[in-house]
């Protein structure tokens, strides 16, 4: 466990007895407390001695300890100062349990060795109750969740929450392939507090804050320790180091102009390209420089400050494909508090540090360098502004990725399918990343699938009609014609969508069903008919199951390409790193063994054998669609 959840305890020991008693269980324990509050992952079994020696120094058992544990979690969080970051994951209190399911999957690409647990909530508007399911790689921890829900509803919706432990039904237990005591059902009821208004009571009470907010803030809690709250020259050093990314000359755009005067395109492009930190443009929802950022993304003008935002570069990290204008059905889709400018900021320092830690080191995340138009094209400069949009193919080709914040409406946009068009010459697929995870949701998955069912050129939108001229000529000359492009298209965004509801769907049945499998349905529909087969031969239930961790660092498991479709050229993958040589192989024979051990989800190793299964099942396909599409 993390070192933050002993730091909990012991606010919670030294709050209900007294610091002498913290004291006496580390001496039990045997521990030093610089040891187990450092904010790093922590083996089960420190956790569990800890817990142990609170139960012989306090008189409570384990059981009164976990739910005393569990209510103080909420009231430590909240005195913290993220009562408004929790208000955010929903506005009821059944929305708001059904949600942390969304925070966790986010939670594991930050803490990849972390074991978090899965929640089913069933539930009816207007009942003021619901069945909860629960799934847990530990045992025993069932008290915690019973503690916590109920602080929840007195602290943040004035309810009063009763929780009576039933049966599982039987599907849960299977598809989670738990033994019985890793899962538990409650049939939870609540009732507002007394004494308090109705308008503050009610389970719809409304949160504060949205449920993407809460999700960048809380991507960082885990480390807390070395944040801000416990810093106060962090603040200092961020404005330092963002006065440093916009310390150019503001003559820089001249200065370009006159020096690429007569000379060819090849020049042009060495000269005119530019990269800009990832500190610069990205934030975490709790760094202080995160206001920064929403205004520069707040709106498309450019000036020569967003300019020095960026440096020469002979090669950059990411290209970033985005419209600058939300969907026009935002607020009602997404909620009236939830900021566009803010989620991309927060999204693309998400994408920085997935970046940094595949390449670099996490701490490096703000070295990471994008190419966005407003930062690396001198807009208040028409000359040199025409000049580097003739580059923009040229460009793309000088990234070594490309990340698409894809909402429901970016096939709607000319120019951004104009970088796709672009991107697809000059890169394989796996070189795309779409950026999703706070966009799809079972509201706008419909619009989704539909934007990519119906994809035409002939219904994209651009502010001037000429600009249309330039995708058609760059269509003309790539590729076969209108149609083919139309089709690639399709193929590469249901590829590339279920490649990101891969990484979801493997938490449970219930989301394989209803985030992944409408893409699969789709490729067959549209007479994909070889891709639906590579899409359907992804078995992220298991694969997930097997890329595991466990206390006792049982060594790496692997699969075979037997477990791939047909497309397979890899004898063997190995499930935590594709170089590695430890030759432990899972059979299925043993995943039942397997899946009853005291394991968890390393998600690095989940997120390597999806990656796998992408390139090896389904880049394939698509290059075939890229050959017969292309010139």
């Amino acid at each position: 466990m993390y070192g933050h959840i002993h730091i909990i305890l012991k606010d919670l020991i030294n709050v209900s007895f007294s610091a002498e008693k913290w004291a006496e269980i580390l001496a039990r324990s045997g521990f030093e407390e610089e040891q187990i509050l450092e904010s790093v992952q922590h083996p089960d079994e420190v956790s569990f001695q800890l817990l142990g020696a609170t139960c012989e120094v306090t008189g409570l058992d384990l059981e009164e300890v976990l739910e005393a544990f569990g209510r103080h979690f909420i009231e430590f969080t909240l005195q913290s100062g993220y009562g408004r970051l929790f208000k955010a994951l929903g506005n009821s209190f059944p929305s708001f349990v059904a949600n942390v399911n969304y925070l966790h999957n986010h939670l594991e690409r930050q803490h990849p060795h972390a074991l978090f647990p899965y929640i089913e909530v069933v539930h009816e508007d207007g009942q003021n109750s619901m069945e909860l399911h629960y799934s847990s790689t530990r045992s025993g921890m069932k008290k915690i969740v019973v503690g916590t829900l109920t602080e929840l509803g007195r602290q943040m919706f004035d309810l009063e929450v009763s929780m009576v432990e039933q049966q599982s039904p039987r599907y849960f237990q299977r598809d989670m392939v738990n033994s019985g005591h890793r899962a538990a059902s409650w049939c939870v009821s609540w009732k507002p507090v007394e004494g308090v208004t109705s308008s503050s009571s009610s389970s719809s009470r409304q949160a504060k804050m949205s449920f993407p907010e809460l999700h960048f803030a809380m991507m960082d809690l885990g480390k807390f320790l070395n944040s801000s709250f416990f810093d106060p020259f962090s603040c200092c050093r961020q404005q330092f180091q963002l006065r440093e990314c916009i310390s150019a000359s503001p003559s820089e755009a001249e200065r370009k102009f006159a020096e690429v005067q007569g000379l060819s395109l090849d020049r042009q492009e060495e000269i005119l390209l530019r990269a800009t930190p990832a500190s610069c443009l990205a934030a975490a929802w709790t760094d202080d420089h995160m206001k920064t950022c929403r205004k520069f993304w707040s709106s498309s003008v450019g000036t020569s400050s967003n300019y020095a935002l960026s440096h020469d570069a002979d090669w950059v990290d990411v290209f970033v494909s985005h419209s600058w204008q939300p969907p026009v059905d935002w607020e009602q889709m997404m909620g009236p508090d939830v900021d566009y400018a803010e989620i991309k900021a927060a999204t693309l320092a998400v994408m920085a540090k997935d970046v940094a830690t595949a390449q670099r080191s996490l701490q490096e995340w703000g070295q990471i360098t994008f190419w966005v138009d407003k930062a690396c094209i001198a807009q208040d400069h028409a000359e040199l502004k025409a000049m580097s949009i003739k580059l923009l193919d040229n460009f793309i080709a000088k990234c070594d990725s490309m990340c698409v914040l894809f909402t429901w409406t970016y096939l709607e946009r000319l120019w951004c399918v104009y970088e796709w068009a672009c991107v697809l010459v000059h890169k394989p697929t796996e070189k795309v990343h779409l950026q999703t995870e706070l966009f799809v949701k079972e509201e706008t998955l419909p619009l989704y699938l539909g934007a990519v069912r119906n994809f035409s050129l002939a219904n994209t939108k651009c502010g001037f009609e000429e600009d249309r001229r330039v995708l058609e000529a760059k269509i003309n000359e790539a590729y076969v014609s209108k149609d083919h492009f139309e089709v690639l298209v399709q193929a590469t965004v249901i590829a590339l969508m279920a490649r990101s509801m891969a990484f979801r769907a493997g938490r449970s049945p219930k989301l394989y069903e209803t985030y992944y499998q409408p893409w699969v349905t789709l490729a067959r529909d549209l007479g994909m008919n070889d891709l639906a087969n590579a899409l359907g031969s992804c078995d992220c239930l298991t694969w997930r199951r097997v890329s595991s961790i466990s206390s006792s660092n049982c060594g790496a498991m692997r699969r075979t390409s037997s477990s791939l479709s047909a497309n397979s050229t890899t004898e063997t993958k190995d499930i935590v790193s594709p170089s590695s040589d430890r030759s432990q192989v899972v059979t299925p024979e043993c995943h039942y063994d397997l899946m009853q051990m005291s394991i968890g989800v390393n998600s690095l190793a989940f997120h390597e054998v999806i990656s796998d299964w992408f390139e090896i099942d389904v880049v394939p396909i698509l290059a075939k669609f890229q050959e017969t599409s292309t010139k």
